[in-house]
């Protein structure tokens, strides 16, 4: 693959990871239920996509 491409692809899927950051955020307000919105969480579900995401909300619960 072009490195082009898979930096395009990767910051593609950050742009979408803090977009779905903001609204778990959003809807996770009401129970009291935040995830940190910065460089590292965008990365980890940017890069991991919904198993990522998963990951954060676990080791939400965990701390």
């Amino acid at each position: 693959m072009n490195v082009r491409k898979i930096v395009k692809k990767l910051l593609i899927n950050i742009i979408l990871a803090v977009v779905l950051l903001i609204i778990i955020n959003f809807i996770g307000s009401y129970f009291n239920f935040r995830i940190a919105l910065n460089v590292y969480s965008a990365l980890i579900v940017g890069v991991l996509g919904v198993p990522g995401l998963i990951l954060l909300v676990f080791l939400k619960f965990m701390v």
